[in-house]
C-alpha cells in the first residue's frame, strides 16, 4: 500500500469494499427476482412494483459520474461513508412500513448510494494500491461486482423463500455496518482538493438531462415503441444535450468533466469496449426468457444453466490480473470478449434437440463467463491507470456508467428483438437464435473497439510505471 495508509491493513481495506460494491450487486439488484413478494407486500399494481426493480439502476447510471466528480473534490473515503449510511437509510426505508411512496424512495436512495459507491471505491484503490496490489485490488473489485451480480436472482430467491424478502435488506444493512466499522480510521487520500467555489452546476444539470433521457429511452424505449414521441423526443434532446455541453464545457475554466479525458485513446477504447461487453446482461435476460419459454424449464433450472457462467468468471479473473503484468491489458481485452462471443454463439444453436442443446448451452456459458472474467481486471485497470490521479473519480464513473447503460441497452435490444419475432409469428427457437447473433455482434463490436482503439505498447508501458 501506499505511504498514506502503511498503518492501514490492506485486507481490512478490501474486504470492506466488497462489502460496500456488494450492497448494489447483490443487494439492491436482488428485486430483479422478488417482483411478486414485492407485489403482495405493498398491495400495489405490477407496474409500481416494474418502476421500483428498474428505479435504482436509472439513478445509479444517471448520477454515477456526478458522483465520481463529487469523490474527486470532496474526497474518496467520505464519499463511500456517505454511501454506506444511504444505503443503510434505503434498505430501512424498503422494510420499516408497506408505503409505497417508502419503496419507491427507498430504490432511489439505493441507486444514489451506487452511484457514490462504484467511483470512490474504485478511486480508493487506485490511491492507496500500488504496482501488482493495486492490479490484485481492481480484480478482488471485479469479483465482488460480478460475484454478487450472478449470485443476485439465486441469493434472493432462497431467501424470500425461506426467510423472507425483508431479511435481504435487513443482512445488507449489517454488512454496511461492517464496512464502515472497518473503514473507520482509513485515512483520506492526499489528492483531495477543497471543493471550488466555481463549481461547474450548469455542466452538471445538461450533463444529469442528457444522461437521464438516453437512459430513458435504452430502458423504456422497447416498452413504449422505439419511434414513439417520446422516445423520439428524448433521442433528440439527448443529442442537442452533447452539442450544448460540449461547447459549454469547453468554454469552463474549471469544466464538470474535463474534456481532455476523451483524447486518451486507451481509456476511450476501454470504456467503449466495456459498454459493449456489457450488453452480454442482455444475454443473460435472453437465455432465461428462451430456456423458459421454449425449453420449458423451470426458473430454478434455468438458473441452473448459467452456474458455469458465473463459477467460470470468478475463476479467471484472476487470470486477466495475471497476464497484464506478462502481455499487457490489451490482449486479455481483445481475447477475452473473442470467448465471450463464442459463448454467446453457441446458445445460437437452438435448432439442436433439447438434450444437445443443453450441453451446447452450458459450453457456451463456460466460454461466456471465462471472456468476461478475463476481460474485467485489463479494462478496469487501463481505465484507472491511464487517467491522472485527480481525475480518476470521475473517469472511473463515467465507466462503470458504461457497463451500466451496457447492460440496460442489451436487455432492451435483444428482448425487444425476442418478442417482436415471435409476435411476427415466428418460432420460439427462431427469436432466441436471431436475438443470439445479434447479441455476438455487439460483442464482437467490443472487440474491434479492443483492438483498433487501444495503443498496446502505450498502455504496457504505463501500467508498469504505474
Amino acid at each position: 500500500m501506499t505511504e498514506n495508509t502503511k498503518n492501514f491493513s490492506g485486507s481490512k481495506l478490501l474486504t470492506a469494499i466488497v462489502l460496500s460494491i456488494l450492497t448494489y450487486w447483490l443487494f439492491a439488484q436482488s428485486f430483479l427476482n422478488i417482483g411478486p413478494k414485492i407485489q403482495s407486500t405493498f398491495s400495489t399494481s405490477p407496474d409500481i412494483v416494474n418502476i421500483s426493480i428498474s428505479l435504482t439502476s436509472f439513478v445509479t447510471g444517471v448520477f454515477m459520474v456526478v458522483a465520481g466528480n463529487f469523490s474527486d473534490k470532496l474526497g474518496k473515503v467520505k464519499m463511500t461513508r456517505i454511501a454506506l449510511i444511504l444505503s443503510i437509510i434505503g434498505s430501512l426505508m424498503l422494510i420499516i412500513s408497506g408505503n409505497v411512496v417508502l419503496l419507491l424512495m427507498g430504490r432511489v436512495v439505493q441507486g444514489l448510494s451506487a452511484a457514490i459507491i462504484m467511483p470512490a471505491t474504485i478511486s480508493i484503490v487506485n490511491e492507496f494500491f500500488e504496482g501488482d496490489e493495486r492490479q490484485k485490488a481492481l480484480s478482488y473489485w471485479s469479483i465482488g461486482a460480478f460475484g454478487g451480480t450472478g449470485l443476485s436472482s439465486f441469493f434472493a430467491g432462497a431467501m424470500a423463500t425461506f426467510i423472507s424478502w425483508q431479511s435481504i435488506f435487513v443482512l445488507s444493512i449489517i454488512l454496511s455496518l461492517l464496512a464502515l466499522f472497518l473503514l473507520n480510521n482509513l485515512p483520506e487520500s492526499k489528492l483531495v482538493k477543497s471543493a471550488s467555489n466555481q463549481f461547474d452546476y450548469i455542466g452538471l444539470t445538461i450533463f444529469v438531462i442528457m444522461i437521464a433521457s438516453i437512459s430513458f429511452v435504452i430502458t423504456q424505449g422497447y416498452k413504449i415503441g422505439w419511434l414513439s414521441s417520446p422516445t423520439l423526443i428524448l433521442s433528440v434532446l439527448f443529442f442537442i444535450c452533447i452539442f450544448v455541453f460540449y461547447k459549454f464545457e469547453k468554454s469552463k475554466r474549471t469544466p464538470f468533466i474535463d474534456l481532455e479525458l476523451f483524447k486518451n485513446r486507451p481509456y476511450i477504447g476501454a470504456v467503449l469496449a466495456n459498454f459493449l461487453l456489457n450488453t452480454g446482461v442482455g444475454v443473460i435476460a435472453l437465455f432465461n426468457m428462451y430456456a423458459q419459454g421454449g425449453l420449458k424449464l423451470s426458473a430454478f433450472q434455468a438458473g441452473m444453466l448459467t452456474l458455469p457462467y458465473l463459477i467460470t468468471l470468478l475463476l479467471v479473473v484472476r487470470l486477466g490480473e495475471k497476464s497484464i503484468k506478462r502481455f499487457g491489458a490489451k490482449r486479455a481485452m481483445v481475447i477475452g470478449p473473442i470467448f465471450t462471443a463464442l459463448g454467446i454463439l453457441l446458445f445460437s444453436f437452438t435448432f439442436f434437440d433439447k438434450p444437445l442443446y443443453i450441453i451446447v448451452a452450458l459450453i457456451g456459458a463456460v466460454c461466456f463467463g471465462g471472456g468476461t472474467g478475463l476481460f474485467a481486471t485489463p479494462a478496469l485497470s487501463t481505465a484507472v491507470s491511464t487517467t491522472p490521479a485527480e481525475k480518476v473519480g470521475v473517469a472511473s464513473g463515467i465507466f462503470k456508467m458504461g457497463s451500466t447503460l451496457g447492460g440496460a441497452f442489451g436487455i432492451a435490444i435483444m428482448t425487444s428483438i425476442f418478442t417482436g419475432i415471435i409476435q411476427s409469428g415466428r418460432s420460439v427457437e427462431t427469436a432466441g437464435s436471431i436475438g443470439f447473433i445479434v447479441g455476438t455482434c455487439l460483442v464482437i463490436c467490443g472487440v474491434l473497439a479492443s483492438a483498433l482503439i487501444i495503443p498496446t505498447r502505450k498502455i504496457k508501458t504505463r501500467l508498469k510505471t504505474n
